[in-house]
């Protein structure tokens, strides 16, 4: 089980496991990141938690939150990942992917309504 009031560091061992347990049709740039490990691997995989399932589960994007959460008891638990990377997201996109759910926050939000022009063409 877990230990109360510890902090753990997880590390992939093994990624070509880890992938077995991620839907196959994802680019490996998708399966390395932190958020489709703890998606596919331990929520779903080790824990049951499939999408659609998330009653329970919540998503902060402030660590210090999410630290005062578990340390006043509102969460169990709680896992701090790394911010995805620029060059991830491109390689996702390259590959025609989409990204992990709930890994896309960014900040300072975009205007809504923003209009998008490609620079490629003439």
């Amino acid at each position: 089980g877990l230990d109360e009031d510890k902090l753990m560091l997880l590390r992939l061992r093994d990624f070509e496991e880890a992938s077995k347990l991620m839907p196959y049709f994802h680019s490996d740039t998708y399966k390395k990141l932190d958020v489709s490990v703890i998606d596919h691997v331990i929520l779903e995989e080790m824990l049951g938690i499939g999408s659609g399932q998330e009653e329970g589960i919540d998503y902060d994007y402030n660590r210090k939150d999410a630290f005062n959460k578990v340390i006043n008891q509102e969460y169990q638990l709680a896992f701090i990942l790394k911010p995805v990377a620029a060059k991830a997201i491109k390689a996702i996109a390259d590959a025609s992917d989409k990204m992990p759910h709930k890994s896309t926050y960014f900040h300072p939000k975009l205007p809504s309504g923003l209009i998008l022009y490609w620079m490629d063409r003439p």
